[in-house]
């Protein structure tokens, strides 16, 4: 029997920790919902999309960290998310320190 695993949802896909992230999902055998600034960024689609088993497992979303209605839908329909992009952390805790 297989083994069902839960859908997981990384924001910047696309970075550094995020791409790491993303492949070891992945290669764990792990649903994939990863954000991406730009959809039409062709180097950073084609770069995810070549990861093993991507085809079959990993769903990109476009959503921009600093437009937080960009994120819904991707948050949704997964268990687990990690939210990676610095920038929204650092803009969370002022607000909630004001």
């Amino acid at each position: 029997m297989m083994e069902r695993r839960c859908k997981v949802c990384v924001t910047g896909g696309a970075g550094y920790i995020g791409s790491l992230l993303v492949k070891k999902l992945l290669e764990k055998g792990y649903p994939v919902h990863a954000t991406l600034r730009n959809l039409k960024d062709e180097s950073k689609v084609s770069f995810l999309r070549g990861f093993p088993h991507a085809n079959t497992r990993l769903v990109l979303f476009e959503a921009d960290i600093y437009k937080p209605d960009d994120f819904g839908l991707q948050f949704k329909v997964v268990s687990l998310s990690f939210m990676l992009p610095l920038p929204f952390y650092i803009k969370l805790i002022l607000s909630l320190r004001a």
